[in-house]
C-alpha cells in the first residue's frame, strides 16, 4: 500500500459514494421547531472578474512514455459577466436548517467542463496512477478560488454556532450527502465545481467534493479505491479503542478509516453490503490531524437500530399469533357451547388477560417503532440520535 502523504503546499486541497440502503430521508423531529438560517458572504465583500474573450484551453501532464494518456488540468475560461453565479442548498443538520449559498466562479466552471476526464481501464489496478487521477479533481490549483467560496459559508456557521471540530465535520458530510444524486451522471467524474454548479452528482463526484472540503479544513482523510468495482470514495480517520460493528479500512501502517457514504444521508462509517469484503486501496491524503471521534456514538446507534429491527420482527409475529388467539376466544365466547358457566368464566378470564398482554405488547412495539423511525430518519444528527436512544430507555424494555 502506498502510505506517502501529499503536503498541503503541494496539493491545494479543495472542495465523498454508492447507494446505501441502510438509512435515507431527512425529516425534522416531529413537533420540533427547525430554525432556518442563511449563510452567505458578508455584505461588502468584493470579488473581481477580468473581462476577456472566451478562450477554451486545457493543459496536461505527460504520463509515462508510450501510455497515450496524460492528466488534464483546468484552464479557466476568462469571461466578463456573469463572473459568479449563486447556488443555494437547503441543509438539515442537528436541529437546524440552513440555506447554504455558494458563489460559483463561472470561469473555473467553464474550464472544468472542457477537460477530457477519460481514464484508461487498465489504470484501475495501478494505485499510483489512480491516486494521481483522482487527486487532480480536488487538487487542481485552478479551482482553489472555487473551494474558498464553497467553504466560506461553512466557516461562518462554525463561528456563529460555535461548532467544535466534530460538529463541523458532520455538517460538511451531511451537506454533501443532501446534494441530489444524479443517476444519469457521465461515465467519468465531473469536477467538484461542476457538481455545485449543476446541483447534483453521483458517488465518485460527491466523494471528491467532500474529500477536498475535509482535507482543506485539516481533517485526516483517505482516498478509498475499489479497483474491482471501478469505484472511488473517501474515508475519515477514526480514533477508537474498540472494534466498530462494521468494517474499517486500514492502511499498511494500521491507520483506520471509516467509509463515508455520500449519495444519501447516511451515518458515517456505513456502506452497502458490496463493500464488506471488496478489495480496496487505502491512500491517505493531506497532512491534517483532525479525526472522527464519535465512533462509539455511531456504533451504539447502529447496534441499537439492528437490535430494534430484530425485535420488531419478532414482536410482529407474536402479535399476529395473539391476535388470532383473541379472535378465536371471541368466537368461542359468543357462539361456542360450554358445559357450565365456570368453563365460560375460565375462558373469559383467559381472554381478558390475553387482551391486556396484547395491548401492553402493542405499547412496547410502538416505543420501539418510534425510535426505529427516528434513527432511520436523522443520520444528520448523530449526537441527537444518541441522546434520543439513551433518554428513551428503549433498550431496557423487556419483551
Amino acid at each position: 500500500m502506498m502510505a506517502s502523504r501529499f503536503s498541503r503546499i503541494t496539493i491545494f486541497i479543495l472542495l465523498l459514494a454508492v447507494s446505501v440502503p441502510f438509512f435515507s430521508g431527512c425529516t425534522s423531529p416531529a413537533g420540533q421547531a427547525v430554525e432556518n438560517r442563511t449563510a452567505r458572504v458578508p455584505d461588502g465583500e468584493t470579488v473581481y472578474a477580468i473581462p476577456s474573450p472566451l478562450v477554451y484551453t486545457t493543459a496536461a501532464d505527460q504520463d509515462e512514455p508510450g501510455t497515450g494518456f496524460a492528466l488534464q488540468h483546468i484552464q479557466p475560461v476568462i469571461q466578463g459577466t456573469p463572473a459568479f453565479e449563486t447556488r443555494t442548498y437547503p441543509v438539515k443538520f442537528e436541529t437546524m436548517e440552513y440555506d447554504i449559498e455558494i458563489d460559483v466562479n463561472r470561469s473555473v466552471y467553464e474550464g472544468a467542463r472542457m477537460v477530457d476526464k477519460a481514464l484508461p481501464d487498465e489504470y484501475w489496478y495501478d494505485e499510483d496512477r489512480m491516486l494521481r487521477y483522482y487527486s487532480s479533481f480536488f487538487g487542481d490549483p485552478a479551482i482553489d478560488v472555487f473551494f474558498d467560496g464553497v467553504l466560506r459559508p461553512f466557516e461562518r456557521i462554525r463561528i456563529s454556532d460555535n461548532l467544535n471540530d466534530e460538529e463541523f465535520l458532520e455538517l460538511m458530510v451531511t451537506f454533501v450527502q443532501q446534494i441530489p444524486y444524479d443517476s444519469r451522471a457521465p461515465v467519468y467524474p465531473r469536477y467538484p465545481v461542476e457538481v455545485i454548479y449543476d446541483g447534483k452528482g453521483d458517488c465518485d463526484e460527491k466523494s471528491l467534493l467532500l474529500l477536498g472540503m475535509l482535507s482543506r479544513e485539516g481533517y485526516d482523510v483517505a482516498l478509498l479505491l475499489f479497483p474491482g468495482m471501478h469505484h472511488a470514495t473517501g474515508g475519515i480517520r477514526i480514533s477508537t479503542s474498540g472494534n466498530p460493528p462494521f468494517r474499517t479500512f486500514t492502511t499498511s501502517q494500521n491507520e483506520k478509516y471509516f467509509y463515508i457514504e455520500t449519495t444519501v444521508p447516511t451515518y458515517i462509517g456505513l456502506y452497502s453490503d458490496a463493500y464488506e469484503d471488496a478489495e480496496v486501496f487505502v491512500v491517505p491524503l493531506g497532512d491534517g490531524g483532525k479525526r472522527f471521534t464519535r465512533v462509539n456514538y455511531v456504533s451504539h446507534i447502529t447496534e441499537s437500530y439492528r437490535k430494534i429491527a430484530d425485535r420488531l420482527v419478532f414482536m410482529e409475529a407474536k402479535m399476529a399469533e395473539w391476535k388470532q388467539d383473541i379472535k378465536d376466544f371471541e368466537s368461542d365466547l359468543q357462539y361456542g357451547t360450554y358445559d357450565s358457566k365456570d368453563a365460560w368464566d375460565d375462558d373469559y378470564a383467559s381472554y381478558t388477560a390475553l387482551v391486556q398482554d396484547y395491548n401492553t405488547y402493542v405499547e412496547k412495539y410502538g416505543k420501539y417503532a418510534d425510535i426505529y423511525v427516528y434513527i432511520r430518519d436523522h443520520p444528520y444528527d448523530i449526537a441527537g440520535v444518541y441522546r434520543r436512544i439513551e433518554n428513551s430507555n428503549v433498550m431496557d424494555i423487556k419483551i
